[in-house]
């Protein structure tokens, strides 16, 4: 079975494929767009190098520097791959090279059908049970048997318009069957592909209808995100007994990262969390009074000695950088707290500075960097905060996180790791003579090194930049909520155009455009504006081009489908004959010609 249902067994199946071809080194492949990636290949990488298993790590920005970085290999046998965060959602066999293998380890959802099919030995995907009966979306279908039947589909000739990947139902529209309203009443039963239902030809019952049905509603789903790739190897880790504290920090790293880039439910982290508070427990290394051990002296003095690096949980404030920051700069520009006290405006701003005078914090006291504000500030902060912020609608101000502690330094959260790093992977040179895809290598290899304890002062760099980027969605973000017309209306979505030379340098990656969209969508929720997808356009770092992201609302428990924006966007895009590639493996997030825009959000409009 092409599925792995449990970690172990697929590092089996990885194990053997790379003993297999001793003459080449495993070649691993991970995404250079998020710092889930990063934490997935150093856990991998750290369980191969105790088995000694040679491999290679090899970077990639998007399938076509893939593609091409494959075709320059020149191996004598088929190369065996490890594909992180990237793949799943793809239908590799038109990717992979002749008779090679690909592990694929991705926590994009959902996983291409053709890649999950038994008769597809080429691809193994890890994809736990786990894993997909706790998806934010969920199925009634057996989606194994789904992806049998879709395989046998296309070998009939009947899977035309699978081939464009996950979704590309080009009849969908078209196909007015009322067998969509299936769900009425009764208990949800997982739906078999097989053609013993009965004689009944209605379409709940024909098999082939049945199959097509089932197909458009899986992909339908929409762009959702199951459990993070660094959790998944952590999870490797412990099943083959690899595990170390430097592990398992990664994996409430990697969490961390999937948490506060929106890309899991509120339910779901906080499931994760208490999954890795265990590990943390267990790891015997948890200090709860954050005084260390006791040792004793030759003369028998009794002293407390700090442990010197262990990992601790507790509530953090949804305060972006508040360790690298102010106070005072950190409620000012963290998206949660400006978009609830609408900080860009005079009034917000008074708003701002009376709360921290009702809590008693002298104002020049919390516009000091955090790490020389007054102690007793700091003792006082949570039970003011507890009293007062609820008064402002910040109800929800404090979450569970991860701190990183060394001896007596300064702690480190998880999320100001996350923060810092992914500003390294999006912190390219426009004026690099260097192609995008060595670019993006680059920055990895740099955010990589950031990850380990030795190197803070490359993490602080990363942090910095972050700083400066969040500072630039607070001035877009004031001028898209207070300027007339900055923000377009259309039927079934809000879109907005970047055009700021200062800050369109800062927000012309990816992640950060995304971050600017959910910053946008929660300071209009707040106006009490009717909540509606929105799409960012943003001059991109090569000529001539715009970066487009679309995001349709934060993950939430019960939703019933997820980022519709892939199909859309290439449906729309094929349609008026523009050049374009889907960036960083996101189906969301889409680079056309300048002179396309306009035409593009035209065509969009009567895609959704």
């Amino acid at each position: 079975m092409v599925r792995e249902l449990r970690v172990d067994s697929f590092y089996a199946r990885l194990r053997a494929a790379a003993g297999s071809s001793s003459s080449s080194p495993l070649l691993i492949l991970p995404s250079a767009a998020d710092a889930d990636s990063l934490c997935a290949v150093r856990v991998l990488a750290h369980v191969l190098s105790a088995d000694s298993i040679r491999f290679s790590i090899y970077p990639v920005s998007s399938a076509v520097s893939a593609r091409a970085l494959l075709a320059s290999f020149a191996a004598p046998a088929p190369p065996c791959l490890v594909l992180v965060n990237w793949g799943a959602h793809r239908d590799l066999r038109a990717l992979l090279p002749a008779a090679s293998t690909a592990f694929v380890v991705d926590s994009h959802r959902p996983v291409h059908l053709h890649n999950l099919c038994a008769r597809n030995d080429r691809v193994v995907v890890l994809f736990t049970a786990d894993d997909e009966r706790t998806a934010d979306l969920s199925y009634d279908f057996d989606l194994s048997a789904l992806a049998d039947a879709s395989d046998l589909a296309a070998d009939a000739g009947d899977d035309d318009h699978l081939r464009g990947g996950p979704g590309s139902d080009a009849s969908d529209s078209e196909d007015s069957d009322d067998d969509e309203d299936d769900a009425g009443g009764g208990r949800r039963k997982r739906r078999r592909l097989s053609d013993d239902d009965g004689d009944d030809p209605a379409p709940n019952t024909d098999p082939v209808r049945l199959f097509c049905r089932l197909r458009r509603e899986y992909y339908r789903l929409g762009t959702f995100h199951g459990k993070p790739s660094g959790c998944l190897m952590y999870d490797l880790a412990h099943a083959m007994r690899k595990n170390t504290n430097e592990l398992l920090w990664l994996a409430c790293v990697a969490l961390t990262d999937q948490f506060v880039h929106d890309r899991i439910t509120n339910e779901r982290y906080q499931a994760a969390v208490m999954e890795l508070e265990q590990h943390i427990n267990g790891s015997g290394n948890l200090d709860p009074s954050g005084a260390g051990s006791v040792v004793t002296l030759k003369d028998g003095t009794k002293i407390r000695a700090p442990e010197a690096s262990r990992i601790a949980y507790e509530d953090e404030p949804r305060l972006m950088l508040l360790r690298e920051w102010s106070l005072f700069d950190s409620m000012l520009c963290s998206s949660y707290v400006a978009t609830k006290l609408k900080t860009w405006s005079d009034n917000g701003l008074k708003k701002l500075k009376l709360l921290l005078a009702r809590m008693g914090f002298p104002l020049a006291d919390c516009q000091k960097n955090f790490q020389y504000m007054s102690m007793e500030v700091k003792r006082k902060m949570r039970d003011e905060f507890d009293r007062f912020l609820p008064e402002y609608g910040l109800t929800e101000f404090y979450y569970r996180s991860f701190l990183r502690v060394h001896g007596y330094r300064s702690k480190v959260s998880a999320a100001d790791v996350v923060y810092g790093v992914t500003a390294l992977l999006e912190s390219l040179d426009s004026q690099s003579k260097d192609t995008k895809e060595s670019s993006a290598a680059e920055q990895f290899w740099v955010a990589y090194s950031a990850l380990s304890l030795s190197n803070a002062d490359q993490l602080r760099k990363g942090m910095l930049s972050a700083i400066e980027i969040q500072r630039a969605i607070l001035r877009q973000g004031s001028s898209a909520i207070t300027k007339t017309g900055f923000i377009r209306s259309a039927k079934k979505f809000r879109w907005v155009k970047l055009d700021d030379p200062v800050d369109t340098n800062k927000l012309c990656h990816p992640q950060a455009l995304t971050k600017f969209c959910f910053f946008l969508l929660d300071a209009l929720k707040e106006r009490g504006a009717r909540m509606k997808p929105l799409i960012c356009a943003c001059l991109a770092k090569e000529p001539e081009k715009v970066l487009v992201v679309g995001v349709c609302g934060k993950p939430r428990l019960g939703a019933v489908q997820g980022n519709a924006f892939g199909n859309a966007f290439r449906y729309a895009a094929e349609e008026i004959g523009a050049d374009y590639f889907h960036d960083m493996f996101e189906s969301s997030w889409i680079v056309l010609d300048v002179v396309a825009v306009s035409s593009f959000m035209i065509r969009l409009t009567e895609k959704l």
